[in-house]
């Protein structure tokens, strides 16, 4: 939220221009030049990799107090988190093709992807359940613990596979 004081005004100007602040995203060059003076960027994508998106972008546009608030969890180790990674990816994939979108684009990267992927993310029983900033990374389960189904043919048939006998 932008209060009136971060608001510049030139009596000799029209519009009001945000002033420069420390909250604004902190994007890497190449991302600022590859989005255009218009802030629509080409084909090309903002971010070279997801790590990208989410260190220089994503963690300056959603911020949140992790570190007081038990509501919200966050891992400063992120990328050791199988599923987080994952939706990291999805969310960096969507953004780069909804923000070439000029029209509701970016609101429905906002209300369809990060809102519900990060909600999931920082759910205090969600991926980053047993860390904390300040108590750093604690591995999540390698998997589901799963009890493997020994019938090969029950198995096949569950798939919707025709099933093969051994000969």
């Amino acid at each position: 939220m932008i209060d009136d004081d971060d608001w510049l005004a030139d009596d000799d100007d029209a519009e009001k221009k945000p002033k420069k602040t420390a909250r604004q995203p902190q994007r890497s060059a190449k991302a600022e030049q590859k989005r255009g003076s218009d802030g629509q960027g080409d084909n090309e994508p903002a971010f070279d990799s997801v790590y990208a998106f989410v260190e220089e972008h994503l963690v300056y546009v959603y911020v949140r107090d992790v570190i007081t608030d038990p509501e919200f969890r966050w891992c400063p180790q992120y990328m050791d988190h199988p599923e987080v990674m994952d939706r990291f990816e999805a969310l960096w994939r969507a953004y780069e093709q909804l923000r070439q979108d000029p029209g509701t684009g970016m609101s429905t990267w906002w209300i369809e992807h990060a809102d519900r992927q990060m909600a999931v993310i920082f759910h205090e029983k969600g991926p980053f359940a047993g860390c904390s900033v300040e108590r750093g990374h604690h591995p999540p389960l390698d998997k589901l613990p799963v009890t493997r189904m020994e019938d090969e043919i029950l198995r096949q048939l569950m798939a919707g596979d025709t099933p093969t006998t051994p000969e």
